[in-house]
């Protein structure tokens, strides 16, 4: 039983001077690595690019990692909902047309002979109605019918003279022309059409997803057939523009930089050197993440993010997101 405890101890002995030893090492190690030039990331832009219209997708005309130019199309979008809306909205702005034109032009030659007709009509009907009402008049004084009777033709009197001065104002209407207030009531349906037509085709122009500015694809989400809705990113790319280079330094290395300076800075894993001018320092929260793969600041000491944008001629072109770039000790002028 004896046995066993030593041996349990040896072991325990052995792992514990082993994890120091190995602790020491990667102390070593650390410390080697803290003591080379400052280490950055290059930083592209991100796009993301979503759709504004529901659909399916109907066609993706580009890959992961192909590079695309401001105004090239990279999907299009099945929406037969937008085409009949559109439809819609033409009938509705011809329809609106006519009676704008129609409103402005006034009445033609056969509306001004059909109310004509029928102000002759309604006046030989109150012709008629006025008669016969006198007739019955001097009659129902006579006491020679009874005042049921005369009640009708006293009511169809009336009523002719209300259709007749009815026809009058429907003459009169359409021979001094149309009113001002119906014209610009007509003009105004006409413009609600066209804004709702303009409305309709921009949806439609929204089923092309075209690219906004020159990028380089990294992600298609989706695949010709799948439903696309709006706001959810079909593509994701960074831009080609000049890109930032960013690196992570403590509060206690900030006094070394300052911005407009020019630094020689080079590729990790290549020998592309080039100059940069330091844009913005840029404090970060406590929370942010440290660029650089080993950190150099102490516990509790602030954190600062120094932005570098390579000086125009210069071999930087070939920078891609997320190479690791490396920065002299001293600015140059």
């Amino acid at each position: 039983m004896n046995r066993k405890y030593l041996v349990v101890a040896a072991l325990t002995v052995v792992i514990l001077l082993s994890a120091t030893v190995l602790g020491v090492f990667a102390a070593r190690q650390y410390a080697e690595n803290r003591e080379g030039p400052p280490e950055g990331k290059v930083k592209l832009e991100s796009v993301y690019l979503a759709p504004k219209v529901p659909g399916r997708l109907l066609e993706v005309r580009v890959e992961e990692g192909d590079i695309v130019r401001p105004g090239d199309t990279l999907a299009v979008i099945d929406a037969p909902e937008i085409a009949a809306r559109l439809d819609q909205a033409r009938g509705a702005v011809a329809s609106a047309r006519a009676q704008y034109e129609m409103a402005g032009n006034g009445a033609t030659e056969f509306d001004r002979r059909r109310v004509r007709a029928q102000l002759d009509a309604a006046r030989a009907q109150y012709e008629y109605a006025r008669s016969s009402y006198t007739r019955m008049q001097h009659m129902f004084s006579d006491s020679l019918i009874a005042a049921q009777e005369y009640d009708k033709i006293r009511s169809r009197y009336r009523a002719a003279v209300s259709q007749l001065e009815a026809a009058k104002a429907q003459a009169e209407d359409v021979e001094s022309g149309v009113r001002p207030e119906k014209v610009a009531m007509a003009r105004g349906d006409y413009q609600r059409a066209l804004a709702t037509l303009a409305e309709a085709e921009t949806a439609w122009s929204d089923r092309v997803i075209t690219a906004p500015k020159s990028m380089r694809i990294q992600t298609v989400v989706l695949r010709p057939g799948e439903l696309a809705t709006p706001g959810y990113n079909l593509f994701a790319g960074y831009g080609l523009e000049t890109p930032s280079i960013r690196f992570t330094i403590p509060e206690s290395q900030l006094h070394a930089y300052e911005t407009g300076q020019v630094w020689h800075l080079r590729t990790g894993f290549g020998d592309t050197a080039f100059r940069a001018s330091l844009d913005r320092i840029v404090p970060l929260p406590s929370y942010a993440a440290v660029t650089s793969m080993y950190p150099r600041h102490r516990l509790g000491e602030s954190v600062y993010e120094l932005r570098f944008r390579p000086l125009p001629d210069e071999p930087a072109g070939h920078l891609q997101h997320n190479m690791t770039i490396l920065l002299d000790d001293n600015p140059h002028p």
